[in-house]
């Protein structure tokens, strides 16, 4: 009989499977019947039904049967119809690769449900001491099967006396284990899509949503490779987030409804596993190191947005059950939260526009405005990339500039004052218009980033400023950069009391001010901005 090795250090493993064409014969499982061995031997049983203390337990309960190398632990895969290493102990453990149930020990023992015995090891031309047997019990946990395996090292037969005490008085504990391996990782697979789902829903991004799933799935699958292919207006599909492809894969791939995998699953919205690439001229996965995939459909009730794929480099992957219904359950939960994140975002552009027209509104009814809020705008974002924000704060600074003044509405006509002093009660109104435009832009959720800057940009570094009396650090950096970009413009306009500041003289003011009113940092930055000519006012000597 023949073999394949496993790759292992030390003492070689054994393997019962082989690769297709070796020419190889079939293993043959002789089943072990019942009038085989009456011998009474003491069992140690395990203290739990923990999988490495049962296996370790049953693999000292064999020693005096013979050569015993190895003691293992299998569980049936039923969607890919393979054996799952669960553990295993001894110098001569086998390889983890999945076992097919067709043609191996293994398999023979939980199709028939009897116990059996066969040599893995082809001794012909050499030492028969060298011969490897394997033993395999069959259990059952409920709805789940799976097998325990002794390996010896053997001349002959090895006694089964020992092996039917020792597999009768350990099948329970074998078979808890087996069914607390399948209860942890359904467990571990329900909490990770619970965490998932949660985080998608909290996600108002499309772009984040894709991000998310993918990297949740990846790991649910512990894959290598990845992506997540969205139709687009043509209803093609082309990959909105990948790891592990080449860039010009993940630019130039479209495929069409129906055309490959992808493809097919957006048509059937069924998933679809492949396990067996390891044919060289099927380059179309192998070309990218790929030989066991999923893809899933991204789809609810409403329709299928696309295909969620992840790739394995090892043959054959260890993709369960579960995990692929979780997988299933993750496409699912992602085109909920990405259909949910595309509606907000279109509510959210609405919205910014309508208060943007509010803005621009309420700038025509000073006369020396001179587009003060798209100046601002402009230097805000100037600033924040020179002090390196990221895409999202930028985003939410982009947003707080634009509105940051939709609460003057609330002071009145005090935006229209001359050169007379405010009235305490004109001055209180116009102190709570950073509370009422941070009122009115939290209304919208995916506005909500930008809220904080828009209540605070009235703050002072040195905290006395309004409407929270922070100071330092403890104010947003969008608020504080806001701050700068907001006095520089009102100090280069005109005002009726006063005419515009130079550039020079302005800069100057926001320097001596640097540690009081404004956070000397963001003040450096901006005169950074000015000297480089990145914001939309170049550097000047004079005006």
């Amino acid at each position: 009989m023949h073999e394949i090795i496993g790759r292992s250090s030390g003492f070689p493993a054994a393997d019962e499977t082989r690769s297709a064409g070796s020419g190889a014969a079939p293993l043959r499982a002789v089943p072990v019947t019942a009038d085989e061995g009456t011998g009474r031997k003491t069992i140690r049983l395990p203290r739990s039904i923990e999988p490495c203390e049962v296996v370790a337990a049953l693999l000292d309960n064999v020693a005096g049967s013979g050569d015993a190398v190895s003691a293992h632990l299998w569980l049936h895969d039923p969607s890919s119809d393979t054996l799952r290493l669960i553990h295993a102990e001894g110098p001569s453990q086998p390889h983890s690769t999945p076992v097919p149930v067709r043609g191996t020990i293994l398999g023979a023992a939980i199709t028939q449900g009897v116990a059996q015995i066969g040599t893995i090891r082809d001794a012909r031309g050499a030492d028969p001491r060298a011969s490897l047997w394997r033993y395999a019990l069959p259990l059952v946990a409920g709805e789940t099967r799976g097998a325990a395996a002794i390996d010896f090292r053997s001349g002959g037969r090895p006694d089964l006396s020992q092996l039917k005490v020792v597999g009768g008085a350990m099948r329970g504990s074998l078979a808890g284990a087996l069914a607390l391996q399948v209860a942890r990782t359904e467990t571990r697979a329900v909490r990770a899509l619970i965490d998932t789902s949660r985080d998608l829903a909290r996600s108002f991004d499309a772009d984040q949503v894709v991000a998310t799933a993918l990297e949740r799935a990846i790991a649910m699958a512990s894959a290598q490779t990845g992506s997540i292919m969205l139709l687009d207006e043509n209803d093609a599909l082309t990959i909105a987030a990948s790891r592990g492809l080449p860039a010009d894969v993940v630019t130039q791939t479209v495929v069409r409804q129906g055309e490959g995998i992808a493809g097919w699953v957006v048509a059937t919205r069924q998933p679809v596993v492949v396990e067996d690439i390891a044919e060289p001229t099927r380059t179309s996965l192998r070309r990218h190191g790929v030989r066991s995939a999923v893809s899933v459909p991204v789809a609810d009730d409403d329709g299928v947005l696309g295909v969620l794929n992840v790739g394995s480099r090892v043959f054959q992957a260890r993709l369960s059950q579960s995990k692929l219904d979780a997988l299933e359950a993750l496409g699912r939960a992602a085109a909920v939260a990405l259909r949910n994140a595309r509606a907000v975002t279109a509510v959210r552009d609405v919205y910014f526009e309508t208060l943007k027209t509010l803005a621009i509104a309420l700038e025509m009814k000073d006369p020396y405005s001179n587009r003060a809020t798209e100046r601002v705008l402009d230097f805000s974002i100037a600033i924040g990339e020179s002090m390196g924000l990221g895409a999202e704060d930028l985003e939410a600074l982009r947003i707080a500039a634009t509105l940051h003044d939709i609460g003057m509405a609330a002071a009145g006509d005090v935006v229209a004052v001359g050169n007379r002093q405010l009235s305490t009660v004109e001055w209180g109104m116009l102190k709570m218009h950073p509370l009422v435009a941070a009122d009115i832009i939290e209304r919208a959720p995916a506005l909500a980033a930008a809220v904080p800057i828009v209540y605070h940009h009235h703050e002072r570094y040195d905290g006395g400023g309004y409407v929270a009396g922070l100071a330092g650090d403890s104010i947003p950096l969008g608020a504080r950069i806001l701050a700068v970009a907001d006095a520089y413009v009102a100090m280069r306009s005109d005002r009726p009391h006063r005419r515009a500041k130079s550039q020079a003289q302005s800069v100057a003011e926001l320097a001596d001010l640097a540690g009081a009113q404004f956070d000397p940092a963001v003040v450096k930055a901006f005169i950074g901005v000015l000297a480089t000519g990145t914001g939309p006012e170049p550097h000047t000597s004079g005006t």
